[in-house]
């Protein structure tokens, strides 16, 4: 079995997810994984570069593998959530959601239609609910759902889950008007009473429709993820995440309860799903994996406190002196654990230093004409200037060496962070053999981007 490169990238990325999931790393779940990088060769280039993916970009980057390959990622999941003797629900349904999402052909996924999707940020945690929407109001589903719903509530009981019915929720606020008027003041008391009548009169009016596209297909929509039938949207992941949420969507095809119950069964189920192993090479890697199977009494348990204690040692790193550079979505950079202190430089020269901060493995200079489009993305979003045609020939020039564009943004980038640093900006500068790969050594905890998608 042949992995590419995004592949041994995208599965890191999985694993770690599902050692995550439920708050807590075992040191059996640590050990099975160190396995599991030496079986798939994921090298620690692949690892760095996961933890800049999100799960649903992950998932993506799987879906082109054969159902060979997808089979032996389901085998080392299904042994990787039991490395530490015991199976969370957290991650049974995570694992449920890749093998669905991923493609994974078997008898017992066969009709279920579904895909993953993270989204930025809610102003609500819907960690226990399964939300129902609909991209368009359909009679038939609808009335399967009211028909079923105490039957779907006590399905999704079953894993730990509730079902949030759109529109359930808003007929009982309509009937309830008064007693969610005083519950509003309660809960907003900076609401006026004029806020408060508008919501009054416009309870009525509202549709599961409206807030299906509002509060997630709009979104979808914008990342070209189109849903056009009625769907159940299952959170993955039992902890709030600021960042954003994940979702497993299932289409509705027919009957939303059997729907709902095949994939409640398969989370209770995982462990016995067991493919025929199809040839000689998926026997080898199931054997290997045995073997890592082993005593994990002697435990060591982590939970985020972990991420702290790393974050405040390497903000005192009275050794080596070096701060964290904080980037914000302007393209702004800070020293933060030196007062703040800016590093001012031109927009091209902070546009070429992001593109050599994402690409922590470095590129050569001879080959920077490849990435034309990446570098225009990155000067697009914090030059000030709006005409394209002037900002595709600022990267034309940089790139194909036009001039003295390359030396003159180089030479700026080490006198911005020479000027405040000294000796001590050798970790921050771009820096390689000539004719070799330039690279940026700054350790990559060290730095944060206030939104990093802000240059994509």
């Amino acid at each position: 079995m042949k992995y590419k490169e995004e592949h041994k990238t995208a599965l890191a990325k999985i694993l770690s997810a599902l050692v995550q999931c439920d708050g807590i790393v075992n040191q059996g779940e640590i050990d099975f994984l160190q396995r599991a990088y030496s079986v798939f060769r994921i090298a620690t280039s692949n690892r760095k570069k996961a933890t800049r993916l999100n799960l649903a970009e992950a998932v993506s980057m799987l879906k082109s593998l054969g159902n060979e390959e997808k089979t032996a990622i389901l085998r080392a999941l299904q042994m990787l959530s039991i490395s530490d003797d015991d199976l969370a629900q957290s991650e049974s349904q995570l694992i449920v959601a890749l093998l669905l999402s991923i493609g994974l052909r078997l008898p017992e996924t066969e009709g279920i239609k579904a895909d993953f999707v993270s989204i930025p940020s809610l102003n609500f945690d819907p960690r226990n609910a399964v939300l129902y929407v609909e991209p368009n109001y359909s009679p038939t589903v609808n009335a399967s759902i009211k028909r079923d719903y105490d039957a779907l509530c006590q399905t999704l009981a079953t894993i730990g889950r509730e079902l949030f019915y759109l529109p359930k929720v808003i007929s009982d606020l309509e009937h309830k008007k008064a007693t969610f008027r005083n519950t509003l003041e309660y809960l907003e008391p900076t609401l006026t009473e004029k806020q408060l009548d508008h919501i009054d009169r416009h309870l009525g009016q509202l549709s599961s429709v409206f807030f299906s596209k509002e509060i997630f297909l709009n979104h979808l929509n914008a990342n070209g993820l189109s849903i056009t039938k009625p769907a159940f949207l299952l959170k993955i992941g039992m902890t709030g995440d600021p960042h954003g949420h994940d979702f497993l969507i299932i289409e509705i095809e027919n009957d939303p309860l059997e729907t709902l119950k095949r994939v409640v069964w398969l989370c209770s189920n995982i462990m016995s799903i067991n493919p025929p192993v199809d040839s000689k090479r998926e026997a080898h890697l199931v054997e290997q994996f045995k073997e890592q199977v082993g005593d994990t009494r002697d435990e060591l348990q982590y939970t985020g406190l972990h991420k702290i204690v790393i974050d405040t040692v390497l903000k005192y790193n009275v050794a080596h002196q070096i701060s964290r550079l904080y980037i914000n979505k302007r393209g702004d950079f800070f020293l933060t654990d030196l007062n703040n202190t800016e590093v001012k430089m031109p927009a091209l020269s902070k546009a070429l230093y992001i593109f050599f901060l994402f690409h922590e493995d470095g590129v050569s200079l001879n080959y920077l004409g490849d990435h034309k489009e990446e570098l225009y993305h990155i000067y697009r979003s914090i030059s000030t200037y709006s005409d394209d045609a002037l900002l595709h020939k600022a990267i034309d020039n940089l790139t194909d060496f036009i001039g003295s564009t390359m030396n003159v943004n180089l030479s700026r980038i080490r006198k911005a962070f020479r000027d405040i640093l000294g000796n001590g900006a050798s970790p921050y500068l771009i820096k390689g053999e000539k004719g070799g790969r330039k690279i940026i050594h700054l350790d990559r905890r060290l730095v944060v981007f206030e939104d990093r998608k802000a240059f994509s």
